[in-house]
């Protein structure tokens, strides 16, 4: 049996990135969500320093990785200068397509398939209850990061609990 090598899995919006200041344009009533501003005012958003140096330290440990974001493809010049910008250190940045609306559970349900192909991950790092609850149920260790919006209501997990 061929042995994959470790691998961990940063997401980039409240884990790696401190969006904490222009989540409410993207939280709330769906209809108002606004991601062309979201995302224009999260390339100043400061990063987190703490998950920045546990990317940092994971790579030095010998684990490939992966900054894994539902953001769509099309902001993806944004994200890399931004990870740029606070040397962010990773080897690959995965995203979702375009014309994918699905939740972002899904969307990272489908990319860690993609990963788990090649690599074993042995470790995610986020902050939003849906993507942990995945990350859980896949045997996965997981570093929560706080600071998720508390004002988000009947927040679905994967294994259908839900928070209400």
């Amino acid at each position: 049996m061929e042995t994959k090598p470790p691998a961990a899995i940063f997401d980039v919006d409240g884990t790696l990135a401190d969006v904490s200041g222009v989540r409410h344009y993207v939280t709330g009533d769906p209809r108002k969500k606004d991601f062309e501003k979201f995302h224009a005012a999260a390339s100043f958003a400061p990063a987190n320093t703490a998950v920045v140096a546990l990317a940092s330290q994971t790579i030095s440990e010998g684990s490939t990785v992966f900054v894994v974001t539902s953001r769509k493809e099309r902001w993806r010049f944004r994200t890399a200068m931004w990870l740029r910008k606070w040397d962010v250190p990773h080897h690959y940045l995965m995203m979702r397509k375009d014309d994918d609306d699905r939740k972002d559970v899904e969307v990272k349900r489908d990319i860690l398939a993609r990963i788990q192909t090649h690599f074993d991950v042995i470790l995610a790092v986020d902050d939003n209850p849906n993507v942990i609850a995945l990350w859980e149920e896949k045997g996965i260790p997981t570093v929560v990061i706080p600071g998720w919006d508390a004002s988000l209501k009947s927040v679905k997990h994967a294994n259908g609990r839900s928070d209400d």
